[in-house]
């Protein structure tokens, strides 16, 4: 990230900069056809006017508007062939730096924390990139098609109007300048209204993609009646805002506009008949004028929604420009060290975790060997999936550390440790992609065979190849077309495939009916075979087999030992087990 606060022009620039040379041609190119269309042909109309006005001989003038139309031809191809190439410099580079905004959004929005998604609707996020690369596209057009060939025409245009008499360029100049700087005003001032329009256009397709996807919850508990009248809420409030800023352009931007066209019209043309009146300009100049003019107020007119369009650009680019400014809680080190992790050795020394003010572990210290399975026991708030959250650098801690293999974990990349882990949650989410694509995200270098293999370890092949079509199935959103069981199989297949040093298991047969989770039970002991293995799991009878199960109790250490030790305690696991075998007799 930059060192200075970003600002949505400086984001922008910053792309378009790598492509100086293509963007320096489309600016020449067009100022070539402005210079043709706005300068050069109203000129010779000019010119035809007066000589005609002059000449007596009808021969002569007939041959003289020949002549002068041919030239005039010419001038209007050569300007057409400019502006035809400058359109096509502006689609490519365009079209690059799009595409370069939009890898670039998706990229730094992937870099931030757990947090940061959590805390985030996914659907918000897509409307934002969206607007983003949207909102380039308006500004780059904004700025060569309209304030760029604006300020050409009216820079030749006072010209052509000084050469006639001074006093038309400096009305011109004044003019323009008031127009412009009251526009600016007015829509930075109005800014306000469209960020408001943005950020309830951001919330609402938030709220229509967390529907959309939670579509089986509203079904189940009859919910039409309320989530109608939630996006019917937000759409209201939106709608309110779209009125006021349409009420705001019309009432005061396109009123404030018609006036100052009219005064200016009334102006030029005033002192353009009041001196050919007097002899001091002729027809063809009177004529030059109003030519002149119309275009001047035609562009003018649509440069009031232009500098509206800007500034509604920069708003709806805004917002994605405020997440890059939020400072990302998990960072690596400018030179963070060389991965060394292989065997699996985790060391928590003097470890404290808290969420804001609230400390979940206070000088937490224990060791896992390499290669040995652990459960991890407690009731729900314990800290069980905070430990997994550390482990995985999802958070960082307060002060300790946390060490694998006796190298810092906030000491190396986040990527390399986080290769090193295979994590199967407790509610696996898939890609809305085949099942075969599912389980290869686990190695992408792995062949077909890997694949398939993992995929019988984890007993997920019989499933699979009985599906429409067999590993090219796809699952659909989150993995909505799959059963429970056939989900966590699938996570698990992913997780074999990676084959990482260190696996942690939440709750990861939670989903399995008894027969299939007898089957993966025998693949999991395969799986953290010469692992270190951390294991979490509210059904104790999954970690009867592990060699050490650690019960945390608010966050502390109250109990380590294997199963068979801690049922001969009278403490807490022996109370859990009971609790747990008395439920099952029921």
């Amino acid at each position: 990230m930059e060192n200075k606060k970003l600002t949505v022009g400086r984001y922008f620039l910053n792309h378009v900069k790598k492509y100086k040379l293509i963007t320096f041609i489309m600016f020449f190119s067009t100022s070539i056809g402005i210079c043709v269309n706005n300068a050069i042909a109203p000129y010779i109309y000019k010119e035809l006017i007066d000589h005609l006005t002059d000449l007596k001989n009808m021969e002569l003038a007939q041959e003289l508007i020949k002549n002068k139309l041919l030239f005039l031809l010419l001038v209007y191809l050569l300007g057409e062939v400019f502006f035809r190439f400058a359109g096509l410099t502006a689609g490519i580079m365009q079209t690059k730096i799009i595409k370069n905004i939009t890898d670039d959004c998706y990229a730094r929005v992937n870099h931030y924390s757990y947090d940061f998604f959590v805390n985030t609707f996914s659907g918000s996020l897509v409307a934002k990139i969206k607007r983003t690369f949207r909102a380039f596209e308006r500004l780059a057009d904004i700025i060569t098609w309209d304030f760029f060939t604006n300020i050409l025409r009216l820079s030749f245009s006072s010209v052509i109007l000084f050469s006639i008499d001074p006093i038309f360029s400096v009305i011109l100049i004044i003019w323009t300048t008031i127009f412009i700087i009251s526009k600016i005003i007015f829509y930075r001032w109005k800014m306000k209204y469209d960020l408001k329009e943005a950020e309830l256009d951001s919330k609402l397709t938030g709220d229509l993609a967390d529907g959309l996807t939670n579509f089986l919850n509203i079904k189940l508990f009859s919910r039409f009646d309320f989530e109608n009248k939630k996006v019917a809420k937000t759409t209201k409030e939106k709608s309110k805002i779209q009125i006021l800023n349409w009420n705001l352009d019309t009432l005061v931007s396109n009123l404030t506009t018609g006036i100052l066209m009219i005064i200016v019209e009334i102006l030029l043309m005033g002192f353009g008949f009041k001196f050919y009146t007097e002899g001091k300009i002729s027809i063809g100049e009177v004529v030059l004028i109003q030519s002149l003019l119309a275009g001047i107020l035609n562009n003018i007119w649509h440069f009031g929604y232009i500098i509206k369009d800007f500034y509604r650009s920069i708003s709806d680019a805004q917002e994605m420009i405020d997440i890059f400014n939020q400072p990302q809680k998990i960072l690596d080190k400018k030179k963070y060290e060389k991965c060394k992790i292989k065997k699996g050795l985790i060391q928590f020394k003097n470890v404290s975790f808290a969420y804001k003010k609230n400390y979940v572990f206070e000088n937490l210290n224990f060791t896992i060997n390499p290669g040995e399975k652990i459960g991890i026991v407690g009731e729900s708030g314990a800290g069980k999936s905070t430990l997994t959250k550390l482990l995985l650098r999802f958070v960082d801690i307060q002060s300790g550390k946390i060490l694998i293999d006796n190298q810092d974990i906030s000491q190396i990349n986040q990527n390399d440790l986080r290769k090193n882990i295979s994590f199967v949650p407790q509610e696996p989410v898939l890609f809305h992609r085949s099942l075969f694509d599912n389980i290869h995200y686990g190695d992408l270098t792995a062949n077909k065979n890997a694949v398939y293999k993992a995929a019988r370890d984890a007993q997920a092949h019989q499933f699979i190849i009985n599906s429409s079509k067999k590993y090219d199935t796809f699952v659909g959103e989150r993995g909505i077309k799959l059963s429970g069981g056939e989900k966590q199989r699938v996570a698990i297949a992913r997780a074999m495939l990676k084959n990482a040093p260190i696996l942690i298991l939440d709750e990861a047969t939670s989903s399995l009916d008894s027969k299939a989770e007898t089957l993966i039970q025998k693949a999991l002991e395969k799986l953290m075979k010469n692992r270190t293995t951390l294991v979490i799991a509210h059904r104790l009878s999954t970690l009867t087999k592990l060699d050490r199960i650690l019960v945390f109790e608010n966050g502390k250490i109250v109990e380590n030992g294997s199963h068979q030790e801690l049922i001969q305690k009278s403490g807490k696991y022996q109370k859990l087990w009971n609790l747990q075998s008395n439920e099952f007799k029921k």
